[in-house]
């Protein structure tokens, strides 16, 4: 890929690909293809295409003059959370696969990943707070509305076709990931009906 290219490449590509490569590990991990430490390394190796994510979604924010400083503090807000979080839960399971751990260990454990999913929710609410401009902050709660339906759509057909022992028991934690992939959809997706309605 040559450099223009790249740099008008959309953060949907890059989002596609990382989300794709997710899915795949997902299936690869609950299938017991791959075991535990694999799944979490091949997690850390695909969390380098959120470069690329990130970059893109940027110069498109920039270029349709929807970088405020609201965004701007919205962007590093929520990346930061979202990094702390992934090394939080992916070091929790390791540290929960490879050691011996007491009952509060192990709590202990379990409860500091959602710590920075909290932050990232305080993230949004703080940009809802204080971003000025109506058609961003309209924009901001229909994506995160979208990602709340994908994650209602997704959680419910997943639950029916267990029941019916179609498909494997998966944990919980994937809501809030799932949620986080809705949400950027839903941030691209009105960007894009805008533009081809004009």
């Amino acid at each position: 890929m040559t450099s223009a290219t790249h740099n008008k490449a959309k953060p949907g590509l890059w989002a596609g690909l990382f989300a794709s490569n997710m899915a795949v590990i997902a299936v690869l991990f609950v299938t017991g293809a791959i075991e535990p430490p694999t799944p979490y390394i091949l997690m850390v190796l695909n969390a380098v295409l959120l470069v690329p994510v990130i970059r893109t979604g940027k110069r498109l924010q920039a270029e349709r003059g929807a970088m405020t400083r609201a965004v701007a503090r919205y962007n590093r807000r929520f990346l930061s959370f979202a990094a702390i979080y992934s090394v939080a839960m992916m070091g929790s399971a390791l540290a929960a696969d490879r050691m011996e751990w007491t009952p509060p260990a192990m709590w202990l454990l379990a409860v500091v990943p959602m710590i920075p999913a909290f932050g990232m929710i305080w993230a949004i609410m703080q940009y809802l707070r204080e971003e000025t401009d109506e058609y961003l902050r309209h924009r901001a709660v229909n994506s995160a509305v979208v990602g709340l339906g994908f994650v209602l759509v997704l959680g419910t057909g997943w639950g029916f076709l267990e029941t019916f022992g179609l498909v494997p028991h998966i944990w919980a934690w994937w809501v809030f990931p799932a949620w986080a992939i809705g949400l950027g959809v839903g941030m691209a997706w009105p960007e894009r009906s805008a533009g081809d309605a004009a």
